[in-house]
């Protein structure tokens, strides 16, 4: 009889620390919720992209992530409809599969074409990946490493901030600094779709 109570205890936490995303969810997808009820939705387009589905009410934004970080494409979302004219292509001097996977307290720099509205100029790109710490996501732990992200020429003197899970693969802004203030975004929760 003893044996029949403990039996499930036993089980649960192992049951509870199952429900936590891995990579392989990437393939249905891995949804984030944050504190302000927006959610990022992210699915592998291949083994070397992930897409984003960033929603905040009837609005957003969709972008393309090689290696799930650098931002390849990007265009608004409203009602659910992409709004083409908006869209920012970032072509880089490699492929996804050629980008490097940030390894901590390791830094980057690029030179990719931006494209967008029918015009093109090139941009800097610099990544400065910061060390190998721990990110709670709700009942979720993983390690991240913190990746600062800055462009030249910038009129707007933008500073991105994203976190990178390396277990998943895939990464979302935090905070974004620029000439008119700062934006930040407080992640929750974490689940794989089922």
């Amino acid at each position: 009889m003893r044996a029949a109570l403990i039996a499930p205890l036993l089980v649960f936490p192992a049951a509870a620390q199952a429900v936590c995303p891995t990579a392989a969810d990437l393939d249905r997808g891995i949804l984030l919720y944050t504190l302000g009820g927006d959610t990022e939705l992210f699915r592998r387009v291949s083994d070397d992209v992930v897409r984003s589905t960033y929603l905040s009410g009837e609005e957003g934004s969709e972008a393309l992530l090689g290696q799930g970080l650098y931002v390849l494409d990007n265009v608004a979302l409203a009602d659910g409809e992409v709004l083409p004219e908006t869209q920012i292509h970032f072509d880089f001097p490699m492929t996804s599969a050629e980008m490097p996977e940030p390894a901590p307290e390791t830094d980057w720099t690029v030179d990719v074409t931006v494209e967008e509205a029918g015009y093109s100029e090139q941009e800097h790109q610099s990544y400065s990946f910061g060390p190998l710490t721990r990110i709670g996501l709700g009942r979720c732990s993983y390690d991240m490493i913190q990746v600062r992200q800055t462009y030249s020429p910038d009129l707007y003197e933008v500073t991105d901030y994203v976190n990178w899970i390396p277990a998943l693969g895939l990464s979302y802004l935090v905070q974004s600094s620029h000439a008119h203030g700062e934006d930040h975004y407080v992640y929750t929760a974490i689940e794989a779709v089922r």
